[in-house]
């Protein structure tokens, strides 16, 4: 009697674990990043709907990247120009590295915000950050966004200029992407 109570209550804790590492990983590849850059009375927006990373839940390791030339502003001449700030064919993307501090409770059917730390790379620049991200449970997937800042002049990157007036330093970054189980 006791053997089968016991032998149940395995088989439930087996089910359970094998439940929560089936869904473990979740990536994009075509989730949604801009940036936007101030200027005293103007400002502009980067997008690219090229985000591609994954979220491992069970490693806590996640990383994303961009290719820069997928970011669009909406004038050519302004995406030569960040192309060439960037040296895109020397560093081809900007990266993401690092892993989530704390816990996602998946079976929680709300949004979350947990913290990552890792290493924001941009023009060959490598930087630790602090990033919030949201996250929140969907059908099949996670649904992320975050939203921070950083200041390019960190990036060993000179402020782009317009007639004379430069772009402020600080430039704010957002994703937005789907994350689908893998």
């Amino acid at each position: 009697m006791y053997r089968s109570i016991i032998f149940y209550l395995l088989i439930t804790l087996l089910f359970t674990g094998i439940h929560h590492s089936i869904a473990q990983v979740y990536g994009t590849e075509n989730g949604y990043a801009s940036f936007e850059a101030k200027m005293p009375l103007n400002s502009y927006m980067g997008e690219t709907e090229q985000l591609n990373g994954n979220i491992d839940l069970g490693t806590k390791d996640v990383a994303f990247k961009v290719p820069v030339k997928s970011i669009k502003t909406g004038k050519e001449k302004r995406d030569e120009h960040m192309y060439e700030l960037l040296e895109a064919e020397k560093n081809p993307h900007v990266n993401f590295e690092g892993k989530l501090i704390g816990d996602f409770d998946l079976d929680k059917q709300m949004e979350q915000t947990v913290e990552v730390k890792g290493d924001f790379t941009l023009a060959s620049t490598s930087l630790p950050v602090t990033i919030n991200i949201n996250l929140r449970p969907v059908e099949k997937g996670l649904k992320m966004t975050a939203l921070w800042s950083l200041l390019i002049t960190d990036y060993n990157l000179e402020r782009p200029s317009f007639l004379f007036v430069k772009v402020d330093d600080k430039h704010d970054l957002k994703v937005d992407a789907l994350l689908k189980e893998k």
